[in-house]
């Protein structure tokens, strides 16, 4: 039988992910078909935005949901914007365009994504070069 992934080590996290094209963001992609090549239906990321910083206004197919571990800030989800901290959880449906911005000025808001997978467009291929639709630039 072959060895399957169960745990992750954080020295295998992985960054890159479109969200980091924006000054200071970082997006480590933590349970990822890039790491876990049996991955079928899910995808977690853990995401951190310095104070005054945003990541950048992107859509993608599939549902996601953000649970804010650390500081606070605004999720804006198709031109409406929403408040979040620590604790909070905010659902996002699947092609809304959406952004998340620091609101603290000293903190870095820290943050874990946990999506749906984004079969369309990624399968038969993966990794594929961008999954995400960014809606503007750097």
């Amino acid at each position: 039988m072959a060895e399957r992934t169960v745990v992750v080590r954080a020295s295998e996290f992985m960054g890159g992910a479109p969200m980091e094209g924006r000054p200071g963001v970082r997006d480590w992609k933590l349970i990822y078909p890039d790491l876990i090549p049996e991955t079928k239906t899910l995808i977690m990321g853990l995401v951190e935005v310095p104070p005054g910083q945003h990541t950048p206004l992107h859509q993608h197919r599939c549902e996601e949901v953000y649970y804010v571990l650390q500081g606070r800030g605004r999720v804006e989800v198709d031109g409406v914007d929403y408040p979040v901290g620590a604790g909070d959880a905010a659902y996002i449906r699947e092609s809304s365009a959406h952004r998340i911005f620091n609101t603290d000025p000293e903190i870095a808001l820290r943050y874990v994504v946990v999506a749906g997978i984004m079969l369309i467009g990624l399968l038969p291929q993966w990794p594929t070069p961008g999954p995400y639709e960014i809606l503007e630039s750097g």
